[in-house]
C-alpha cells in the first residue's frame, strides 16, 4: 500500500509540475504576442520615426535615407525603430527586387532588453494560378528572453492574406538564406548597421 501511495502522490507531482510548466509557457507567449501588438502598433503610430537605410554598391557602410529618396542602387533596404526611451524595438531587413518579381522582409521584434521576441519572414511572388496573382509565404517565430522557441506559425496565402491549400513547393519561392539574430546587438553586427 506505501508502494502504491507513493507511485500517486509522485505521479500527482510530476503531473502538476507539467501543468505549472506549460502554464508559464502559455502566459510568456501570451505576453509575448502582446509586446508585438504594441511594437506593431508603435510602428503605425510613428512611422515618420523609422531609420531607413540602404545598402548600395560599393560602399561598406549603409546610406541613410532621407525623405523617401531612396538611391536608385539601392540592393538591401533596412528600417529602424527605437522607442521613447532611444531603445530599438522592430529592424527590418528587405533585398530589393530589380524586376519587381517578388518582395521579402526579414523582421525582429525586440523587447525592452534588445532580446528578440520575434521574427517574421515574409515573401510574395507573383503566380497566376493563385487568386489575385500573389502568393506569400510566411514564417512568424516567437521567442522567450531566453532566445528559446516558444511557437512558430508557417502560411501560405494570397494577396489578400488568405490561406492556400497547396504546397510551397508549387511554387517558385526565392528561399534566400537569412539569419534570426538573439538580440539586437547581434541584429546590428550582422546587418552591419551603424546608428550614430
Amino acid at each position: 500500500m506505501k508502494t502504491l501511495f507513493a507511485f500517486l502522490t509522485t505521479l500527482l507531482f510530476c503531473y502538476q509540475a507539467e501543468l505549472s510548466a506549460q502554464t508559464l509557457l502559455d502566459s510568456t507567449l501570451t505576453s509575448t504576442i502582446a509586446q508585438k501588438k504594441l511594437i506593431e502598433g508603435y510602428k503605425k503610430k510613428y512611422e515618420r520615426k523609422i531609420i531607413l537605410l540602404a545598402k548600395v554598391p560599393g560602399k561598406k557602410s549603409l546610406v541613410k535615407v532621407v525623405n523617401q529618396k531612396w538611391p536608385d542602387e539601392t540592393e538591401v533596404s533596412y528600417n529602424i525603430l527605437k522607442d521613447t526611451a532611444g531603445r530599438i524595438r522592430y529592424i527590418t531587413q528587405s533585398p530589393v527586387s530589380e524586376s519587381g518579381d517578388w518582395d521579402i522582409a526579414y523582421d525582429h521584434y525586440f523587447d525592452e532588453n534588445g532580446n528578440t521576441i520575434a521574427f517574421y519572414a515574409i515573401e510574395s511572388i507573383f503566380d497566376d494560378n493563385v487568386k489575385g496573382g500573389i502568393v506569400r509565404k510566411s514564417l512568424l517565430k516567437y521567442y522567450d528572453a531566453d532566445f528559446k522557441p516558444l511557437k512558430q506559425i508557417n502560411s501560405l496565402s494570397d494577396v489578400k492574406f488568405r490561406p492556400i491549400k497547396k504546397s510551397k513547393q508549387e511554387f517558385n519561392f526565392k528561399d534566400d538564406k537569412y539569419v534570426i539574430y538573439k538580440d539586437v546587438t547581434a541584429c546590428l553586427k550582422g546587418y552591419n548597421v551603424i546608428l550614430k
